[in-house]
């Protein structure tokens, strides 16, 4: 070819490459300019969540349940590591972890893993989580490639078993699943907050261009009625009888009866809210608002102060307890039979005897309406209202749905079935002077700087009694000619109970539930207690409720008295 036809070619090259590269500039910088702004800003800025600290839990004096702890993951990814370039910082590195070097480096080396049938790289490997963020900060100017660490929550229980029912867990999702932790999650767990930045060529993060787009806000701190003194003796006394009887199951509650305000409520078994994954079957229910039982003679109080009230008795009046039938309004009724025999019983050795063919006799005398609408004003057959998810409403049939052994059954506690603390504020009718309270556990919610968000207030849901038949039913469940009512100088007014189960559709003689619910000092209740044993096993004879149950409201209020300094 010619020499100027060279020339005039590579000029007319020249030419069209200047106008090719000025399109693109062209394209670049204005027709695709949005295109390509989105795309490199998809590669270039990162966005991270800053999470926000889970609020606290306290009980009543303070003392943290539940936290949040902020911990680290080093880890690497292998990929963009060097092992052999950075031999001498992965000995640094694990001089810091206070690890064997040969087993740091064997995080650096090189993997895959099949997913979806294809090959991938292995591009994150964890070697430890760090408690400190300064040696974090000391593993960082190492400056290990691919070495770095993921911030994250870790949710601490540091009482592990003590109040677990109440408290609940989050789990490894951050997922919170029961008690307070399920309840209150909107305002334990804040609002996360946004971190954005850009990275270099190296796709290494640059902080000079990092900012925050929106602050995290941690969560509230959660303020309950639970003292945790008394929750640690209430636990301890039920850890004992299970090593002693043997029960398939028992619950303990303990409260204020003049507010309402649930001091410790336990179960078993129980559960380590730290390792909640290794809990046994059934461990994690609440048994003392999920189980129904029936309630057996602790339930005598109802119909007795009821008709103690409406001036159908006097304490003093006399009952045939030795006879089989009763007959009233026309009608002959079938009488239960007795724990032991006995002839005649004022209405006051009724309820301390625990008199079954006595206590159905008040029970006829009232009639079917009132005695069901008693249960009711008591608060059987309907919820509590306790704070929390998975309460049982109990079981209270109608009249009209009653067969004709029922209205001499319900007076000694059968043919209803109730939750444990269903029987427990029954109790407190008593113990308050004669209302019904609602269930109290959590006492407010404070901000991180302790403002307050909302409290909760004591509630009455309704007065059952006039006080001076309360006053007068306490002073009959606390009997001076027996021993057990006296427990360290303080007097106690109780009343124990001993169910025997439905096994086949019958009875059993074998299998019972044995409880006891009371209350001290009386004249000025403090402390109203119930326990519940599921089927204890006593070395010889029954385990009747005075037997299995009492003891350990005994040994509660023996701690509570001398915890307090009660004298009365």
């Amino acid at each position: 070819m010619p020499f100027h036809w060279r020339f005039i070619f590579t000029i007319f090259l020249l030419i069209f490459c200047f106008l090719g590269l000025s399109y693109r500039v062209l394209d670049l910088s204005h027709f695709s300019r949005d295109y390509y702004k989105k795309f490199i800003d998809s590669v270039r800025r990162t966005k991270k969540i800053k999470r926000a600290i889970r609020g606290k839990i306290r009980d009543r004096r303070g003392s943290i349940l539940a936290m949040t702890t902020v911990k680290i993951d080093i880890g690497v990814d292998p990929q963009m590591a060097d092992r052999q370039e950075d031999q001498q910082k992965i000995i640094q590195l694990a001089e810091l972890l206070g690890q064997n070097p040969r087993e740091i480096a064997e995080f650096f080396k090189r993997e895959s893993f099949i997913s979806k049938g294809e090959k991938r790289p292995l591009r994150w490997k964890k070697i430890a989580t760090l408690d400190d963020s300064d040696l974090y900060g000391k593993i960082q100017q190492l400056r290990i490639r691919g070495v770095y660490g993921v911030e994250h929550g870790e949710r601490i229980y540091p009482h592990r078993e003590l109040a677990s029912h109440v408290i609940g867990f989050v789990n490894r999702e951050w997922v919170a699943v029961c008690g307070v932790e399920r309840f209150l999650d909107d305002f334990l767990r804040g609002s996360d907050g946004l971190i954005e930045s850009e990275k270099d060529g190296k796709r290494e993060e640059v902080a000079l261009f990092r900012k925050v787009v929106i602050e995290p806000k941690n969560g509230a701190n959660v303020n309950l009625t639970i003292d945790l003194q008394v929750q640690e003796i209430a636990e301890r006394a039920l850890q004992r009888a299970v090593a002693e009887l043997n029960p398939k199951s028992g619950s303990v509650i303990v409260s204020d009866p003049n507010s309402g305000e649930i001091l410790a409520l336990c179960n078993a078994p129980t559960f380590d809210c730290n390792a909640y994954g290794k809990a046994e079957t059934g461990a994690l229910r609440n048994r003392a608002i999920a189980d129904m039982y029936e309630p057996g003679s602790v339930f005598k109080i109802v119909p007795f102060s009821v008709a103690l009230q409406s001036g159908l008795i006097t304490p003093d009046r006399s009952f045939d307890c030795s006879r089989e039938t009763f007959q009233w309004g026309g009608r002959t009724y079938p009488l239960p039979r007795d724990h032991k025999n006995f002839l005649h019983l004022s209405a006051v050795d009724i309820l301390r005897q625990s008199s079954n063919r006595g206590v159905a006799q008040i029970g006829i005398m009232l009639g079917a309406e009132r005695l069901y609408w008693a249960a009711r004003r008591f608060g059987f057959g309907e919820r509590t209202g306790y704070d929390f998810d998975g309460e049982a409403a109990g079981l209270l049939q109608k009249p009209e749905f009653w067969d004709g052994l029922t209205i001499t059954r319900l007076p000694m506690g059968h043919a209803i079935c109730a939750t444990p603390l269903q029987v427990h504020l029954a109790m407190g009718v008593v113990a308050s002077g004669g209302y019904l309270l609602r269930p109290r556990v959590i006492s407010g919610v404070v901000d991180e700087n302790g403002e307050a968000i909302f409290e909760m207030e004591s509630a009455i849901v309704r007065r059952v009694l006039e006080p001076h038949i309360a006053k007068k039913l306490a002073e009959i469940l606390h009997n001076p000619e027996s021993p057990l009512s006296v427990v360290e100088r303080v007097k106690l007014a109780y009343k124990t109970g001993t169910t025997q189960k439905l096994v086949g559709g019958a009875y059993s003689r074998e299998r019972h539930i044995a409880s006891c619910s009371g209350f001290f000092p009386l004249g000025e209740p403090k402390f109203l207690v119930t326990v519940v044993l599921d089927e204890p096993v006593m070395s010889t004879g029954t385990a009747y409720g005075v037997r299995a149950a009492y003891p350990v409201l005994a040994e509660i209020a023996r701690a509570l008295t001398l915890l307090r300094g009660l004298d009365h």
